[in-house]
């Protein structure tokens, strides 16, 4: 569970924006959705297919298909909490993400540790430049990302 100095140290709201990843009927989302998840899955499949490649001093090294992969794994984070919580903040998905993470039963105290402190240090230090919810969500940890996505 997050504490609650982290609570409120992410102080921007960030304006989700469910025009965008809103669709109107369920077939339609239904339809949208099962695309970007082939698309995910593909993206997956090449990150992991070179992230073996490119390892260099114990440190994984951030390759196109890894920004490709995040990217299509944001989008259907995205769209799937706009198509739930019309009303809710990015903050709101934010905390949803730490929160799941710091609650995992299947990932160790100390990883889960490392990488939560490394995620708000990282959006600490660009949140006061960056306005954007699909720009945040690109820095938090891809472990994190993929934790909240599998359900």
């Amino acid at each position: 569970m997050l504490n609650n100095n982290d609570n409120t140290l992410l102080r921007k709201m960030y304006y989700i924006p469910t025009l965008y990843y809103w669709l109107d009927t369920d077939e339609l989302n239904t339809t949208i959705r099962y695309e970007l998840i082939n698309r995910l899955n593909k993206y997956k499949k090449a990150y992991y297919n070179v992230k073996n490649n490119h390892i260099t001093s114990n440190m994984i090294e951030k390759t196109e298909e890894y920004y490709i992969y995040k990217s299509a794994l944001v989008r259907i984070i995205l769209m799937d909490y706009a198509h739930k919580h019309s009303n809710n903040k990015g903050k709101d998905l934010l905390m949803d993400l730490l929160n799941k993470w710091m609650n995992s039963l299947c990932i160790s105290n100390q990883n889960k540790k490392y990488i939560y402190e490394r995620t708000i240090t990282n959006i600490r230090k660009y949140e006061k430049n960056i306005n954007n919810i699909e720009n945040i969500l690109m820095l938090i940890s891809l472990q994190i990302l993929e934790n909240y996505y599998t359900k």
